[in-house]
């Protein structure tokens, strides 16, 4: 029996109130349209859209393949040639950066004899929750990596012409320093998405942490080389994923429905994982904009991990996110950047994770350390002259956005 205690509490913001073109990308959130979904795509086609807002709302959110292989369902003539001739060629470049993702998957797969390599999302989810790696925009390739045998997996890499984008982060100097602060270097190659090589699975160490690596269970429905993490792991990283970048794309929340709707999610072990770790807040938080965004059925089964009320704060606050325009994913203004702080505070339970969430804003991070060179006998200085290495930091991103803005007016 699920006494008031475990029910799934409201949202209290309603997405259609966005406007009819994004009420429509909610209906797109899985490959093929249920019924719903489909008659609702028609009405809003009936009503009127506008095909800009449309073709930015895929761009801004991630989804311009999903949008398309929804829309293209219907009779020709529902929706304006103009928005699915744009779509259709946007599926199709992002069909091509699927292959390449592919092609360098396979290639590190057969280069990396030995080293036990885990796809994180990306198109490991793509295959196995949509069915299709052309479904799910390909942004980058993420792979988890044993901490101890980084280097050889970057080895490995540059035998495959993979090249360094951040080079600091490698480097006996400030290595240590970095490695910590970091959880990935990218690595980018010509004509392929770049690559996120991760040593820890989450930027913060004690959200996602991996004791022992040889234990750590993976999928065995795997099907692009390498395998990735299991059902429960997976839901959990994909909320906690999404929740350190304000579950500002719909593209991570669309990843819940599809992911539940394909696995076999064994639930009493999903909220006991999740509670060792202290992430019980932020996969209600998941869930419930799922809920409310895509109309997954949350049954009494997954209500029963529920403890927890989320304010009405938390939600504005992720609403307001996903309206912003595409310039917030990269310079959030600053009171944004405030709200995800806080959410993510209100949503762990883990004291360590706390502690390292506070204490992370005075560690040097790799761009203080482009901002500043100092010898490595002046290293230490970089903990002290933090705060003001930040400040400049924050003048050199107004100015930077203060420009995007006007190149996009123009």
């Amino acid at each position: 029996m699920i006494s008031d205690y475990h029910r799934v509490f409201e949202c209290p913001l309603d997405p259609a109130e966005q406007g009819p073109e994004f009420e429509l990308a909610l209906t797109c959130c899985r490959p093929k349209p249920n019924e719903a979904h489909f008659l609702r795509q028609q009405e809003l086609a009936a009503i009127g859209l506008d095909t800009r807002k449309v073709l930015e709302l895929g761009v801004r959110h991630k989804i311009s393949p999903l949008l398309y292989c929804n829309l293209r369902r219907h009779p020709p003539g529902t929706f304006s040639n103009e928005l699915m001739d744009k779509l259709a060629e946007q599926h199709k470049r992002n069909k091509r950066r699927a292959l390449h993702a592919l092609q360098a998957t396979h290639e590190l797969a057969r280069a990396a004899q030995g080293l036990r390599l885990i796809a994180l999302k990306g198109l490991d989810v793509a295959a196995r929750a949509y069915g299709d790696l052309a479904v799910r925009h390909v942004g980058d390739i993420d792979i988890l990596v044993d901490p101890e045998r980084l280097d050889e997996a970057i080895t490995v890499l540059e035998k495959l012409k993979w090249k360094s984008e951040q080079p600091e982060i490698l480097l006996s100097v400030n290595r240590k320093i970095l490695l910590r602060k970091h959880n990935h270097c990218i690595l980018i190659r010509e004509n392929f998405p770049h690559m996120e090589l991760h040593w820890r699975a989450t930027f913060n160490p004690f959200e996602f942490p991996i004791d022992d690596w040889r234990a750590l269970s993976v999928s065995k429905g795997a099907n692009i080389g390498i395998p990735g993490l299991n059902n429960e792991d997976l839901v959990i990283y994909l909320c906690l994923h999404a929740v350190r970048h304000g579950w500002g794309r719909l593209k991570w929340l669309f990843d819940l429905p599809n992911v539940l709707d394909k696995y076999d999610i064994n639930w009493p072990q999903l909220w006991q994982r999740a509670d060792q770790l202290g992430a019980g807040l932020v996969i209600q938080q998941g869930l419930l904009l799922a809920q409310k965004y895509c109309g997954i059925n949350l049954s009494l089964e997954i209500k029963s991990g529920f403890r927890y009320r989320m304010n009405s704060f938390q939600w504005k606050a992720i609403y307001t996110f996903q309206q912003g325009p595409e310039l917030w994913m990269e310079y959030p203004p600053t009171r944004l950047k405030l709200h995800q702080w806080l959410n993510r505070i209100q949503t762990t339970r883990s004291i360590d994770a706390l502690m390292w969430y506070c204490a992370i804003i005075f560690y040097p991070n790799i761009d203080d350390y482009r901002l500043l060179k100092l010898p490595s006998w002046l290293h230490p200085l970089y903990f002290p002259l933090r705060p003001i290495l930040w400040s400049i930091r924050q003048v050199q991103i107004r100015q930077a956005r203060r420009s995007k803005t006007r190149d996009a007016d123009h």
